[in-house]
């Protein structure tokens, strides 16, 4: 008789245990779900919208140079950008020590295209990227501190890559973007925070940014303001 409850418990527990799992299973999609609903929704809420975009360069904690432009989405979906405040033309020096200057400039600012490049391949977060994570099965929710909720996907663009969405934990707004990825290789790391905001009809929006690239000491400083509604 002993024998027989033991084993009807350890039924019973095993039983809980693949219930529980199943509900947090359920919980995972049903989140995942929303928050590939919410990205959809609010990559097209934001096309109705121009704003102003500042971008600070810095280099060893120095800022380098400083950009003001004029954006909105384009029929294309692309953003468009207008400058709006031309960063001064730079003094180059001369001789031997000119042209060395020059190149590591070059070099700097191609890298750094290649990483903006690859930033925009997470920004705005894909809803059918984001689905492909979810079929892999390698997607995550985990608490994120009071009401929030932290949705992980790995090997999003690449592999060993991750891209996080933080929200509020009934997935309603979106509050922050986090991004951990390599270059041109894993040592060459790229990070990536976002700050979002939420303008009067619920829209979200990216009013910070900051694009760090540590081997390299550069630092990139975006905020976004004055979104205005697009006349109709």
């Amino acid at each position: 008789m002993t024998r027989t409850r033991s084993i009807f418990g350890g039924l019973a527990v095993a039983v809980a245990l693949s219930l529980s799992g199943t509900a947090l299973a359920q919980d995972l999609q049903q989140k995942l779900a929303a928050a590939k609903q919410h990205a959809a929704a609010n990559q097209k809420a934001l096309r109705a919208y121009s704003w102003l975009e500042k971008t600070e360069l810095s280099l060893k904690g120095e800022v380098k140079s400083t950009t003001v432009n004029l954006c909105r989405y384009g029929a294309d979906g692309k953003v468009q950008k207008t400058p709006v405040v031309q960063p001064p033309p730079a003094q180059r020096a001369r001789g031997l020590r000119g042209r060395i200057i020059e190149h590591k400039k070059e070099e700097m600012k191609d890298e750094l295209e290649a990483a903006v490049a690859l930033v925009h391949q997470y920004l705005p977060p894909s809803p059918d990227m984001m689905q492909v994570v979810m079929n892999a099965g390698t997607a995550s929710v985990a608490q994120a501190g009071q009401g929030r909720a932290a949705l992980k996907f790995p090997g999003y663009v690449k592999a060993n890559d991750v891209l996080t969405l933080t929200f509020d934990t009934d997935v309603k707004s979106l509050q922050a973007v986090d991004v951990n990825t390599w270059l041109d290789e894993p040592e060459n790391v790229v990070t990536l925070k976002v700050t979002m905001a939420q303008l009067p009809d619920g829209t979200s929006h990216p009013s910070a940014v900051v694009l760090g690239m540590p081997k390299r000491n550069v630092e990139v400083r975006i905020t976004n303001s004055n979104y205005q509604k697009l006349a109709q």
